[in-house]
């Protein structure tokens, strides 16, 4: 799977062709004649005919160059590389393909058209505006569902495959982060899924993550409010975590949002429905994008201070 692009809220600024030749380790002039000869030129340029590329550009030179360094020609590797970009920008995955492999059983299908939107999309906003949607769509089926053929666990079984190499990838590839900059995400069974997602997309940034999946005091009789708070301490110290996120039905508990605003920790409620009296200098948001944001900025000036 290509290497994704999770922080979808940034923008990378155009590369110069000095830039890109250093990155790729090849002569400006190379590319200048690759530009020429195959194509592989910026699609637009800045006034006095300056080169300027773009993320997407500069994918498909890396590209290029590996397939020239491994003995393939430059012109068979450029059409190569075309060809390819060609297939996957004319075959975007639509929320209608993810319903469908999903109704059909087809998981094969639905990690691959996963793949290629995280990869051209980034793993938020393929969240925002697929898999969520996806998700409402097949929840109540018009028939129901075939038995043997659960469409809404397939989906989310693809999802969760996906976000693990990408977790893979982000342990391989992150920079170090200073020790106390850690974040707890703790939610209930209906929100693993979308705390695995916010953990995942923490650490694709560097921000160490981990993820705890409780069992909620209205879902169960034996289950205290105290205990609960308990756990939560117990972790937050086991891994150093400066930031709290509280998921699904947790933020609706006073008792428990109380008991999570503890001292020199930063307490992020993620939700619609939130209890707006308990914890009062807790940060409120409304996205699984807006808790990425937040808690990476709160995570860095952790470690910066």
């Amino acid at each position: 799977m290509p290497r994704p692009d999770l922080s979808s809220h940034l923008t990378p600024a155009p590369l110069t062709v000095a830039a890109v030749a250093e990155r790729l380790g090849i002569s400006p002039s190379t590319l200048r004649t690759w530009e020429r000869r195959y194509g592989l030129g910026p699609s637009k340029r800045e006034a006095g005919a300056r080169r300027r590329y773009g993320p997407e550009e500069v994918a498909m030179l890396e590209c290029v160059v590996r397939l020239v360094r491994s003995g393939v020609s430059p012109s068979d590797a450029a059409k190569s590389v075309r060809e390819s970009h060609e297939v996957v920008a004319t075959n975007d995955p639509t929320i209608s393909q993810l319903v469908e492999d999903a109704q059909n059983g087809c998981f094969d299908a639905l990690q691959r058209n996963l793949d290629i939107l995280i990869s051209r999309q980034g793993l938020l906003r393929t969240w925002n505006e697929y898999i969520g949607p996806a998700m409402r769509e097949i929840r109540y089926p018009v028939e129901g569902d075939k038995p043997g053929y659960a469409a809404r666990t397939l989906l989310t079984q693809a999802t969760l495959s996906v976000v693990h190499e990408i977790a893979q990838q982000s342990r391989e590839q992150r920079r170090a982060t200073p020790e106390g900059s850690a974040v707890l995400i703790v939610t209930d069974d209906a929100r693993e899924l979308h705390a695995h997602v916010i953990g995942v997309s923490l650490e694709w940034e560097g921000v160490p993550a981990r993820v705890v999946s409780v069992i909620v005091p209205a879902s169960d009789p034996d289950v205290c409010a105290k205990d609960l708070i308990k756990l939560i301490s117990a972790y937050r110290e086991r891994i150093g975590a400066r930031t709290i996120v509280l998921l699904g039905s947790l933020v609706a508990d006073p008792e428990v949002v109380d008991g999570a605003d503890m001292a020199d920790v930063n307490l992020v409620l993620v939700g619609r429905h939130r209890c707006v009296e308990a914890a009062p200098g807790a940060t409120r948001v409304r996205s699984l994008s807006a808790c990425v944001v937040e808690a990476i900025e709160l995570a860095r000036a952790h470690s910066s201070s």
